[in-house]
């Protein structure tokens, strides 16, 4: 037997003679909320490849010793415990485990220091694609005492700090983060593009209270997609988030000062639940050279931001040279009061915007959708619209 899948089923536990099965490669344990551990002779399956934990209740018991499982490649819902008696914490385990491509961890709140956090070793695991990392805030929320609750902060900042991923990453989720900052290697620019080079997808999810986004992104050779979702303690960007990157050339006739694109390799750019958020600072310069690919995410084809007190769309996002923007989804942005100036925008859609008064200057719109904006007087400047819906209700 070398494929075993118990996905969603009522089991209470794995039969403790599971080592029999030693050509096992496969484990789906996917939603077995009933299961209380994973049974201590499962670290003898010397050929498993892939374990999946996902929705197993965060209580389930991990023997000592799963580090022996060397040969997994794929380890999904993986929870975090810290037996304080004995000084263990599971993700000791994780450390000798080099042939991860994915990884999934759950119940990072739990850990105290990051110390135990170093002991994952997720920075020297070269061929690891794809890492998510969860930290859950209800049990910090509900604290009441003060100091306690700024010690925990401060240790899942730590924590954080101690997982940064290796340079081949390509997915990187974080979600839950509770931190006031995020960790140096993703707001220094330098070393942000040392430690994760290849990534293309970033995904920060429910970051409660973090006040501003990280600024060490833009330089990212390979990063296509970036989703930041619920960050309410954020109330502005600022311009150094998408800032043009210096580079220094060395040639025949000495040295000379180039400018590299911020973000250029960005798609797709999702900004949701910043509730708070008020002001964008970005001014491209009116000298701007497209075409030696200084202006700021030059490859950007799909933006959406939602649920936002932004008040106006920023001159370096609509610039008459931004020519690969293809679609634009506003929906919830209590303040804003126009949306003008872009010209390669074939796709608009407008939710929820009481405010708004003008929509102009789309000379490619093809298809526009407008719902439950009632102040809305002007739509002019499109002259290839074919597709029109109003609504109200």
């Amino acid at each position: 037997l070398r494929y075993l899948d118990l996905e969603g089923t009522n089991i209470s536990r794995l039969p403790e003679n599971i080592h029999k099965m030693k050509f096992l490669h496969h484990i789906g344990l996917r939603g077995c909320m009933n299961l209380e551990s994973l049974p201590s002779s499962i670290i003898k399956l010397v050929h498993l490849r892939f374990l999946d934990m996902h929705g197993l209740k965060a209580s389930v018991i991990i023997p000592k010793g799963f580090g022996g499982l060397t040969n997994l490649r794929i380890l999904l819902g993986f929870p975090v415990h810290v037996d304080m008696d004995g000084g263990w914490c599971s993700l000791e385990e994780i450390g000798p485990l080099s042939q991860l491509r994915r990884l999934t961890l759950h119940g990072l709140e739990n850990v105290p220091a990051s110390s135990l956090a170093e002991m994952a070793r997720i920075g020297s695991k070269e061929h690891l694609d794809y890492l998510d990392l969860y930290w859950s805030s209800s049990g910090w929320m509900e604290l009441m005492d003060e100091i306690e609750k700024q010690q925990r902060q401060h240790a899942a900042e730590e924590v954080l700090e101690k997982l940064c991923p290796p340079p081949r990453t390509q997915h990187l989720h974080i979600e839950g983060y509770f931190g006031r900052m995020l960790p140096n290697w993703m707001m220094v620019p330098n070393a942000a593009t040392g430690a994760f080079k290849s990534l293309m997808i970033l995904a920060l999810w429910d970051l409660r209270c973090c006040t501003k986004l990280p600024n060490g992104l833009h330089q990212l050779p390979s990063l296509k997609a970036l989703h930041i979702k619920d960050a309410p303690a954020i109330k502005s960007i600022g311009f150094e988030f998408q800032a043009s990157s210096s580079l220094t050339a060395v040639g025949r006739g000495g040295t000379a000062a180039t400018s590299a694109a911020a973000f250029p390799s960005l798609t797709h750019l999702i900004l949701q639940g910043l509730c708070e958020w008020e002001e964008w600072d970005w001014e491209e310069q009116a000298t701007v050279d497209v075409t030696a690919g200084t202006m700021a995410m030059p490859s950007l084809e799909r933006l959406t931001i939602a649920n936002c007190k932004l008040w106006t769309l920023p001159s370096g996002l609509a610039n008459s040279k931004r020519n690969a923007l293809r679609t634009l989804k506003l929906y919830e942005l209590a303040n804003l009061t126009k949306v003008d100036n872009f010209p390669s925008v074939v796709e608009l859609d407008v939710f929820d915007c009481p405010k708004l008064k003008r929509i102009s200057d789309f000379s490619s719109l093809h298809k526009i959708r407008i719902v439950r904006c009632p102040n809305l007087k002007v739509l002019e400047g499109v002259p290839a619209l074919n597709s029109l819906m109003l609504e109200d209700a």
